[in-house]
């Protein structure tokens, strides 16, 4: 069942998405939305930060909320981003940090995961499609985060699995950023079957390549370009790539030994 909050941005989404509330209006004050919607400020709060997070609105301290539309506010997306846990990160560190875990426990993944585990990542894949085939940005992003989240737990690595607990809300952060930047992109189903069908098959490096390769991939549909230097101007993700593949900049591995190798 989803929170109030997600269901309350969904519904919010549509009527942006549908015109009902133009780019550049503004909404109505947060107590008269909230009391329209049924629902706390406290949960409204938590709504629009969500849409805040997929550039469709930009809350204006002390001036309310105002539509940007869908692909707008794109230099936003580039706006540090604060964690309990990790201090304040910036969305090109948020992508280097998941480059560092992540193909690592899908690659353990590969090697682990039970038959039920696989069903259950396929399951969460098609929900992915299901939702980007409807435009629905915010199911979209939480299928990938559980996606990504499974494939942690499927590492039977207890301490990747807390690891992944704790960056869960900077993980969803990073996880919105290319939808906001380029919408109902089918890409991100793409590779997440690449990723399926290696962990599916039991491989490995596979799986770390098509992790690797997916991170990097929803860097540059965020604007975040890890061949340039820090605070360098990326590339336009949504001009055709002309240019030769460079070189992955964060080239280390994490390929787990054959079980019972240490036993």
């Amino acid at each position: 069942m989803q929170s109030i909050p997600i269901s309350m941005a969904q519904t919010l989404q549509q009527h942006i998405l549908s015109g009902h509330y133009p780019g550049g209006s503004q909404l109505p004050p947060q107590r008269e939305l909230a009391r329209q919607l049924g629902i706390s400020r406290a949960s409204l709060r938590e709504a629009l930060s969500m849409l805040e997070a997929l550039g469709l609105v930009e809350i204006q301290p002390g001036k309310g909320v105002r539509i940007n539309g869908p692909h707008s506010g794109r230099a936003r997306m580039h706006r540090a981003y604060a964690t309990p846990a990790l201090g304040t990160l910036s969305p090109r560190q948020l992508i280097e940090l998941r480059l560092v875990l992540e193909p690592g426990w899908a690659a353990l993944a590969a090697v682990r995961a039970d038959d039920s585990g696989l069903r259950q990542l396929q399951w969460t894949q098609s929900q992915l499609a299901h939702a980007l085939a409807r435009s629905d940005l915010l199911a979209a992003a939480d299928a990938d985060l559980q996606f990504h989240l499974l494939l942690a737990q499927l590492s039977g690595n207890p301490g990747l699995v807390a690891m992944a607990r704790q960056l869960e809300l900077a993980i969803s952060h990073s996880l919105r950023l290319p939808f906001a930047w380029s919408g109902a992109d089918n890409q991100p189903v793409r590779e997440h079957d690449a990723i399926v069908q290696a962990v599916c098959a039991g491989d490995a490096p596979a799986a770390d390549r098509a992790m690797r390769a997916h991170l990097l991939s929803a860097a540059r549909r965020s604007g975040i370009d890890l061949d340039t230097a820090p605070g360098a101007t990326a590339p336009d993700a949504t001009a055709p790539d002309t240019t030769a593949p460079e070189p992955d900049p964060l080239s280390f591995r994490l390929i787990p030994p054959p079980e019972g190798a240490f036993a």
